[in-house]
């Protein structure tokens, strides 16, 4: 069980799109010059999967060997966890729901719209 990327985004409820606020990614488990590509591809991920998923769901989706767990609350703001297979859904969605909690509790969501990764 390993978790590899665990992401905070805000979906923009006009548009749809969504942006990383904040960002944690273990790639240790990779060669040094395949960190930046898979890195790309985890946060390309997240983006897309926060963007087709509706306000007030969770789902998780395959993608190659990895396993997507998003939820986007009714405020949109959303985190993906990406994990191995091997991961528990139910741990991954609590986890989730910690995320936010602590995010929302530290961050004021009159900033959301602004923040930009860093």
């Amino acid at each position: 069980m390993k978790i590899f990327s665990l992401l905070v985004l805000y979906k923009a409820s006009d548009a749809g799109q969504a942006k990383i606020l904040k960002s944690a990614h273990d790639l240790s488990s990779f060669g040094f010059f395949q960190r930046s590509s898979v890195e790309e591809f985890l946060k390309f991920t997240a983006k897309i999967i926060t963007e087709r998923t509706t306000q007030g769901a969770r789902s998780s989706v395959k993608e190659q060997e990895y396993l997507a767990h998003v939820f986007v609350r009714s405020d949109n703001l959303a985190a993906v966890l990406i994990s191995d297979e091997e991961y528990p859904k139910r741990v991954a969605h609590t986890l989730l729901n910690k995320v936010l909690e602590e995010f929302s509790k530290s961050v004021p969501s009159q900033q959301w719209p602004l923040l930009n990764e860093k």
